[in-house]
Parts: structure tokens; sequence; C-alpha cells
């Protein structure tokens, strides 16, 4: 027998001090064992594969940025690469350029630059996107976001003092903590992991909060969210500047990772990436774009080692072979798959 207590069910045949609500299990428990996979796998893994695992969680979260606006507000963009460039870029001039070697400021300054840079580009982008269910237009939408990230990218070329130009701004050097602690390639491993972690725990309650309950509503039905009082337009804006500033995150740890940024960190061809993690992952899954990271970048790895010619075949062939087989989306069929193992179990 299970009993509903205020949408959640439980077991009611366990003692009370001992009733666990299922879906509290099905959602702390991966992500708790996740969490200790990660912490102690670089006791036990080479030190190349603890940087795949770096890879993974920054190209993480930033598909999950991107999934704020498409998977919850129903907003698909092609130039969400302009804010992982500009958190990247950013961090790059503040240390090389400015002098400024603190992480802390960086990071703050970086945020703040990219959170500026998504509400202007927002504003345009927004108004050919239209503000009701019956007079949006997602193709000009999707233009104008490859314009953005086009624009930012002939940018970075153009202002070679700056940027570096062409060939990227090169020599980022790992992040300053202050008090002489700075982190070395191992210990970034570890800083990439409570960052990221702190940004799924921020971005699950965007989402888990009324905010994010009417991102759902628009995204089902905007007009009658409208008829509901919602100012439609400006949740969709403010979810915009949200995912700006999370995939800008992404940007800047991808930068102290790689020690260089490059303009096509802006194009389109970065914006792919974290299209793919969607589809991949699954946009109704919160975790999905998480998931879809491991496999995207194993399947990097092995490329760049055996077929480094092919990579952008095989990576088009993933595109394919997941609305094919995997419509859904991997996450959701690990969620099906753990929701069974925990319901069997209980």
């Amino acid at each position: 027998m299970a009993d509903i207590t205020k949408g959640v069910a439980v077991d009611a045949t366990a003692p009370a001090s001992r009733r666990v609500p299922r879906s509290l299990v099905e959602v702390v428990a991966p992500v708790a064992v996740i969490a200790v996979i990660i912490l102690v796998l670089p006791l036990f893994i080479p030190s190349f594969v603890s940087s795949l695992v770096t890879k993974m969680m920054i190209y993480g979260l930033f598909g999950m940025s991107l999934n704020i606006i498409w998977g919850y507000a129903g907003i698909p963009s092609f130039g969400h690469a302009a804010f992982f460039g500009v958190g990247g870029y950013a961090t790059g001039i503040l240390i090389l350029k400015v002098g400024i070697s603190s992480f802390w400021i960086n990071f703050l300054l970086a945020v703040a630059v990219a959170a500026v840079i998504a509400a202007i580009l927002g504003v345009p982008a927004f108004r050919v996107f239209g503000v009701g269910a019956g007079n949006t237009n997602p193709i000009y939408f999707l233009l104008a976001t490859i314009a953005f990230g086009e624009l930012l990218s002939r940018m970075a070329i153009a202002l070679r003092p700056l940027t570096g130009g062409s060939t990227g701004l090169a020599g980022i050097p790992e992040p300053d903590l202050g008090l002489g602690f700075r982190i070395t390639s191992g210990r970034l491993y570890y800083l990439t992991f409570i960052v990221v972690a702190v940004c799924l725990y921020l971005m699950y309650r965007v989402v888990n909060s009324h905010f994010g309950y009417a991102l759902r509503g628009i995204h089902d039905n905007e007009k009658r969210m409208q008829a509901l009082g919602y100012n439609t337009w400006l949740y969709k804006y403010t979810s915009w500047i949200i995912a700006g500033v999370f995939g800008a995150v992404a940007g800047i740890m991808f930068a102290y990772f790689g020690s260089v940024m490059a303009p096509n960190s802006l194009a389109m061809s970065t914006s792919d990436i974290s299209f793919l993690l969607v589809i991949m992952g699954s946009s109704t899954t919160f975790l999905g774009p998480l998931v879809a990271s491991v496999v995207y970048v194993g399947i990097e790895y092995l490329a760049s080692v055996y077929l480094p010619d092919r990579w952008p075949i095989i990576f088009g062939a993933l595109f394919v072979f997941t609305i094919m087989v995997t419509p859904q989306g991997l996450g959701v069929e690990i969620l099906k798959g753990w929701r069974r193992l925990v319901r069997g179990a209980s």
C-alpha cells in the first residue's frame, strides 16, 4: 500500500520514523551516488582521465544552462556559446590584460559581464521571438541567436590586442584563490566539482520555484499564462539572462581548464555542443545534459585518438543516433531504470 501525502508517494507499511518519500529517494540518491563517485574517482584513475571528467562536468553545466531556456521555457537557442565564450574571454582578459589574479574577483566580474551582455542581447532577440503564443517566430529567434554568436566571434578576431585575434587568448594561469593558495591541475578537478555542484543546486532551486513552474506553464500554453496575468515576455527574458549567467560560469571554468580561449568558443560550432547535450540527455530531465556530457566527452576523446579526421561525421552521427534510437534522451531512460530499481527495492 502506498499513501499519498502532498503529491509524494511514501511507504505506509514502514514505521513513521523511517518513511521516506519515494520521489525524494529518486532525486537525492542518484545525486549523492554521483557526487561520492566523482570525489573518490581521482584516487583510482590516471590524471588524463581526471582531466576528461573535469571537462565532462564543465560541458554538463554548459548543457544544463541551455536547458533552462529550452527544456523549461521552450526557447531553443543556437547562440548559447556566446555566453560560454564571454565568460571565458572575460576571465582571460581580466587576468592577462588587466592584471587581476584573484579567482573570486575574476569570477564575479566575468559573471557580471555575461549578465549585462545577456540582458543587452535578449532585448532584440525576444523582439523577433514575440510575446504571445500566436505571434512567436522561433525561426527568426534561432537566426538572431546565431548572428549574436557569430558577431561576438568576429569581434574576438578583430580585437586582436585585447583578445589575441584568431589565435586566441593563450596562457591563462591556474586559479589563484588568495593567501598564496594556487589551484594546480589536480586541484582544479575539485574546484570544478564544487563550482558545478553549487550551480546545479542553484539551477535546481530556480526550476523548482514559482518562477520555474511559471516557465513550464509558458512552455505548455503561453496564452493561458497571459490570461492569468503573467508577463510572459519578462519571464522568458529573465530565464535567458539566468541561462546566460550559468553558461558563462561554464566558460570561466573552461578557460582555467584549457588555459586558452579561441574565437570558435563563441560561435555556433560550440553552441552545437550544448544543443546536442540537451537532445541526447533529454530536455525533460534535470540532469539529462550532465549524463549526455559523459557520453559526448568520452566519444570525443576516443575519436581524437583513433579517428581525428572523422570527428565531424561522428558528431553528426550522434545527432542522428540520438533522434532515431533514444528520442526522449538518455536521461529519461536512465531515470526510468532508476525508478524501477528504487520501487522494486521498496
